[in-house]
């Protein structure tokens, strides 16, 4: 019985390890690595890519948030509505790209993020009253 239980778990734990890498390779796989935008950004003007990095340097001013996100070959601007990630952190970017941005008196490529989605929640007065029938 315990060599079943041990087989039956060591294929439980492949299955897993497997799936973790299947995911983290997709991610891989469908992102656009930054040097490419870099190098050509016509090309990708106004198109929607999904970029992963390492984030170098934050940008917060009055009007606008930025972080500056780099490939180690490649370095590109995200312009976000959400919080700046910290300097240091690996993230994934999704958006729209647009070229000659301006900040201050820095030119970029930028990536001007999709806004993720916020749910909404009912309030008092939508719910149902009495509970459910």
């Amino acid at each position: 019985m315990m060599g079943v239980l041990t087989r039956f778990t060591q294929r439980a734990l492949m299955a897993l390890v497997v799936g973790a890498l299947t995911v983290t390779s997709c991610d891989l796989l469908t992102a656009t690595r930054i040097a490419k935008i870099a190098a050509e950004p016509n090309k990708y003007q106004g198109k929607n890519v999904t970029v992963i990095g390492t984030v170098k340097e934050r940008i917060d001013v009055p009007s606008i948030k930025c972080y500056i996100l780099s490939d180690g070959k490649g370095n590109i601007g995200v312009i976000t509505k959400g919080n700046l990630p910290l300097v240091g952190d690996k993230v994934r970017a999704k958006g729209r790209v647009e070229q000659s941005f301006a900040i201050g008196i820095r030119k970029l490529v930028v990536i001007i993020e999709t806004p993720k989605p916020t749910p909404i929640r009912p309030s008092n007065s939508e719910l149902p009253r009495g509970g459910p029938k």
